[in-house]
């Protein structure tokens, strides 16, 4: 998902309309499985460790996203995302293949095949 990704502005009125460009790709990262810090999230989208603060002070802000610190180690915050939090990540995941399924509805089926075959050309995989 985060190779092609949907510019929030573009959908006003739907689950992208109240969120920034760089918030998809928070909600993608953090909605996985591994303990996340501010740099571990800053290396994960190739951003600056500023861009990502921002974010998370305002995602913070609107209860989508808590730092917690690790009890063996205080200067290491962990940052999670919160139940409301979660439940955002699933719906911008089902929206977003929602929005894909949509795209490639439109091609036949020969070239869905092209364009899925150059998709992955173009992510390198």
């Amino acid at each position: 998902m985060r190779d092609f990704r949907i510019e929030p502005g573009l959908l006003a009125g739907s689950i992208y309309a109240d969120l920034h460009a760089n918030d998809i790709g928070l909600f993608e990262v953090l909605a996985g499985p591994d303990p996340w810090s501010v740099r571990r999230i800053a290396d994960a989208l190739s951003a600056p460790i500023s861009t990502i603060s921002s974010a998370l002070d305002r995602l913070e802000r609107l209860g989508l996203v808590k730092r917690c610190r690790i009890p063996d180690d205080r200067r290491v915050v962990r940052i999670e995302l919160t139940a409301r939090g979660r439940r955002l990540a699933i719906r911008l995941r089902d929206e977003h293949i929602e929005n894909c399924r949509a795209m490639l509805a439109r091609l036949g089926p020969e070239q869905r095949e092209e364009f899925l075959r150059l998709a992955v050309q173009i992510a390198g995989k």
